[in-house]
């Protein structure tokens, strides 16, 4: 594999495992700016090992691996901090995320399709709440509509995406 093809597999393969080691520190570190740190931290750190990688194991599970080693580090990093780390629970989320990550895989797949058949204003009120993380009142402002009805919009949206990721998965499992 050439050096743009190894950069293009990993990129496939951190995009799939990106939101599943993000809710993993996420449920472990209490501060969002430093679990967003730590999942940057974790991306580069896979993208150094990624040569070392071996897909007999699957992806996500060797990143929540390298994400738990952030953790461990943080945590001494921090050990005077009034922020603290329980190494027992950290042991226990760790688990169930890698006995959770294929059907976190299964389901990031379906909302990904899912969000092919979303169109017209629904898509790109997603578009910016998720992707340029506005808040409902700056989406009706920049889409000339009320607060209100971004959100309506969005909680009809979701429970659509939802429905859809539902029907992807029975299919899958039939």
């Amino acid at each position: 594999m050439n050096i743009l093809e190894t950069h293009e597999h990993f990129t496939r393969l951190w995009t799939e495992a990106q939101p599943i080691v993000a809710a993993y520190l996420s449920a472990l570190v209490p501060d969002f700016q430093e679990a967003e740190d730590l999942l940057q931290d974790v991306a580069v750190i896979l993208l150094r090992k990624f040569p070392e990688y071996t897909p007999d194991r699957p992806f996500i599970r060797w990143a929540i691996g390298i994400a738990k080693y952030e953790v461990l580090n943080a945590r001494r990093r921090h050990a005077r901090s009034r922020l603290t780390y329980q190494p027992d629970l950290l042991d226990r989320i760790s688990e169930a995320y890698e006995e959770l990550a294929p059907e976190l895989e299964r389901r990031a797949a379906a909302l990904r399709e899912c969000l092919q058949e979303i169109q017209g204003r629904a898509r790109e009120i997603l578009r910016l709440r998720y992707e340029q993380s506005l808040k409902p009142g700056a989406i009706a402002e920049q889409l000339s509509i009320a607060s209100l009805s971004v959100r309506v919009a969005l909680t009809r949206t979701r429970a659509a995406l939802r429905a859809c990721i539902d029907r992807k998965l029975k299919l899958d499992q039939a």
